[in-house]
């Protein structure tokens, strides 16, 4: 174990948890007494770490925030942090946490070169095993199993947030009895609601067809204060990208990781021909309604999103200049 560590993540949550996987490891190796918990944002210096114990005991200080130690009012700090970084003490581990490290580059070049470096990623909202591994994962802390039902259950429900998430799998835990698998049916009877879901998480819907799962991801973006223009701009630049693969076009001329390509490529068949092209002008018929119309917004949204998710049925090439009953 490395007695310098750099965390760095865009989610908190996420982030704590890796922190507190590396204090169970340090535990596990030996005797840890103290773990200081501080906000560099509201330090003036670095607390002492030089005083082994004559216990050999471990102290270990968490140190959040430190992206904030850039520019002038923070340079001693950073300075401090940057020393003791180039010569640990053998006995003790600082664990640096950042949301990011693009304004303490030099620190974060010294934490990887004298320790260690540790990027917590957000799992992509396609990564469906990610998402159900971390509920999974949140079950587990408070020592419980959840059915895989239970678990897309909670990921219905909380969207792709891993705050709302762990609430959620609190709530379902503190409300069954211990020592039994969860159930759906255990996360349907106290959860409700939707956490914070992006409009990619409505194109997922719209991609496999499904109008009631694209209505409840919508409400979910908008609930928690997404745009509807910039939900209609992101469902046209999914759009864009299934009839980029549809015409056969490369995972470098479409802007997407190698291994996405077939995934998109199996999406777009689900649409008829033809069906694609009309999507793009129902969002363009949206986009008009949503600066100009006297109908609220979420009722223009609603109907335009069950629409665009519903398959039509098989038979004719779909007509797109056919207006619809």
């Amino acid at each position: 174990m490395s007695q310098v560590l750099l965390v760095v993540g865009a989610d908190p949550l996420l982030c704590d948890r890796e922190v507190e996987r590396r204090l169970a490891d340090i535990a596990a190796d030996g005797v840890l007494t103290h773990v200081l918990r501080l906000d560099a944002s509201e330090l003036e210096q670095l607390p002492e770490m030089r005083t082994a114990s004559l216990l050999e005991e471990r102290t270990c200080v968490v140190m959040r925030s430190v992206e904030a130690l850039s520019g002038e009012n923070n340079r001693a700090l950073r300075e401090q942090i940057e020393h003791y970084v180039a010569s640990p003490d053998p006995m003790n581990v600082l664990i640096l946490v950042a949301r990011n490290v693009g304004r303490i580059p030099t620190l974060a070049k010294a934490v990887a070169a004298a320790g260690e470096k540790i990027d917590v990623a957000i799992p992509a909202e396609h990564d469906g095993r990610a998402w159900d591994r971390l509920i999974a994962e949140e079950f587990a802390r408070l020592e419980r199993q959840a059915e895989p039902a239970a678990i897309a259950a909670v990921l219905e429900h909380a969207g792709h947030d891993a705050t709302v998430i762990a609430s959620q799998v609190a709530t379902v835990c503190h409300a069954t009895e211990v020592g039994r698998v969860i159930t759906v049916e255990d996360v349907e009877a106290v959860v409700a609601g939707q956490g914070r879901t992006s409009a990619f998480a409505i194109a997922d819907a719209i991609d496999r067809r499904d109008p009631a799962g694209a209505l409840m991801a919508l409400r979910g973006a908008m609930g928690s204060g997404e745009a509807p223009l910039r939900i209609v701009g992101a469902l046209t630049f999914r759009l864009r990208q299934l009839l980029q693969a549809r015409a056969g076009a490369d995972a470098r001329d479409i802007g997407i990781p190698p291994g996405r390509l077939q995934h998109l490529r199996r999406s777009a068949q689900a649409f008829l021909p033809g069906e694609l092209a009309w999507c793009h002008d129902r969002l363009a018929q949206l986009d008009v309604a949503l600066k100009g119309s006297d109908l609220p917004d979420d009722v223009l949204m609603d109907v335009a999103v069950i629409e665009l998710a519903t398959s039509r049925a098989p038979g004719a090439p779909f007509d797109p200049t056919v207006p619809r009953d």
